[in-house]
């Protein structure tokens, strides 16, 4: 246990946050146990109990605890899935470094006109697209909702593969020779829809990720434009910065 620096600028629950998340890395407070009761907590960190019961709400919302009515708090397995931005990577790809179980369920496939949504990023190059709309999941959870976009002439028959079983990225590399170089993404905070509320099971209106791919092949055409909708009590994107 870290002493609490009262005079540092860090809110005290978060310094208690931090300090038991630092214990449950460390097994001090073990996967499946009970959490020390608010009172002993108060006592362990000398802070009140709005601030431990701050720190605790935080730490439910992050997946480390989960409270079980009428027995308290207890440690759980964290299901926060780091998605690494450093390496263009697949969902399933990132999963699997992470020893963790993917899946993906097709939801739809149509053909559709070169339209506002699709002119973003292709401009007017080609005229049909195939539009995906995929539900991925980790450990058998929603993660995120995915609308996508394929140019039809360069992945033709598209809409014939079976996406649970094979990744988009896949499809693109080995059957169209399509060589995948970088991708560029957007992230903006928004309040889900309720139809996308429903597939994630969380409440309409919450807040949730909106991450815009543009996935460019090795002579800087644009092949894929993805736009994603991510649980953020699931998914997690972090990206490490090198200073100059």
């Amino acid at each position: 246990m870290n002493p609490i620096d009262k005079d540092s600028p860090m809110p005290l629950y978060f310094q208690v946050k931090e300090d038991i998340i630092k214990g449950i890395k460390d097994n001090l407070y073990t996967e499946g146990n009970p959490l020390p009761s608010e009172f002993a907590l108060i006592k362990l960190y000398d802070v009140s109990r709005t601030t431990i019961r701050q720190a605790i709400d935080q730490l439910v919302k992050e997946g480390y605890l989960e409270r079980r009515r009428g027995k308290g708090t207890y440690v759980k397995k964290a299901e926060n899935f780091y998605w690494e931005l450093e390496e263009l990577t697949s969902f399933n790809e990132v999963a699997e470094k992470k020893n963790l179980t993917s899946s993906t369920e097709l939801l739809s496939i149509k053909n559709i006109e070169n339209n506002d949504v699709t002119k973003y990023v292709f401009k007017n190059n080609y005229e049909q697209f195939f539009q995906l709309e995929r539900l991925r999941f980790i450990e058998k959870q929603p993660s995120e909702v995915v609308t996508t976009y394929v140019p039809v002439t360069i992945a033709t028959n598209l809409d014939k593969f079976d996406f649970s079983k094979i990744a988009l990225f896949d499809i693109l590399k080995d059957t169209y020779n399509i060589n995948i170089s970088y991708a560029e993404k957007k992230f903006t905070a928004i309040n889900c829809s309720s139809e996308d509320a429903k597939m994630l099971k969380i409440k309409e209106n919450k807040a949730v990720q909106l991450v815009e791919t543009v996935t460019y092949n090795n002579v800087d055409k644009p092949v894929e434009y993805s736009i994603a909708r991510d649980n953020g009590l699931i998914s997690t994107f972090k990206i490490v910065l090198n200073k100059k």
